[in-house]
């Protein structure tokens, strides 16, 4: 194999990857998993695949996904959107994810108690204006994050009291 030809076969590759590595890179939501109707801490990952700063992430949680609280992180500000029952709709994180860096941001949540998947939607706000929108179907440029909602935990039987 020639120099040009290598040099132009590493070229390829690296740019195969580097496409591979910004497709994959996209607001996501874990665990990918929980029992329905328990409390869960989930966790909202927020990485930078641009060439300018994340500035701000709206989000827009499930019908039926009760959020309690979101875990303070220095720099950010959140700021919630409530219905007329007073249940959190969506929420608003403002600050700055650098290039090249990620952030994750803890909810807390009480899961629905029937259901079979959360789908979430989030939009990522770039410092340069662009928006992206993650909220399209599994395997498309901007797919939202799915949780799979699985059976309840057993729980328990109360112990029998003690005959006297």
């Amino acid at each position: 194999m020639s120099l040009f030809s290598r040099s132009t076969w590493l070229l390829a590759a690296g740019a195969v990857l580097a496409v591979a590595t910004v497709a994959q890179a996209h607001v996501t939501i874990g665990p990918k998993e929980s029992p329905l109707g328990v409390r869960e801490k989930y966790v909202m990952r927020v990485p930078n695949e641009r060439k300018t700063a994340t500035v701000k992430v709206e989000g827009f949680f499930p019908a039926g996904l009760k959020i309690s609280s979101f875990e303070d992180k220095c720099g950010w500000k959140v700021e919630t959107t409530r219905d007329a029952s007073g249940a959190i709709v969506s929420a608003v994180w403002t600050g700055e994810v650098p290039v090249d860096g990620y952030a994750e941001f803890g909810i807390i949540a009480i899961n629905p108690k029937e259901g079979a998947t959360l789908a979430w939607k989030f939009n990522q706000t770039y410092a340069d204006g662009t928006v992206v929108e993650w909220s399209g179907p599994k395997g498309s440029k901007t797919p939202g994050p799915i949780v799979t909602l699985t059976p309840a935990p057993e729980t328990a039987p109360a112990p029998a009291a003690a005959a006297h």
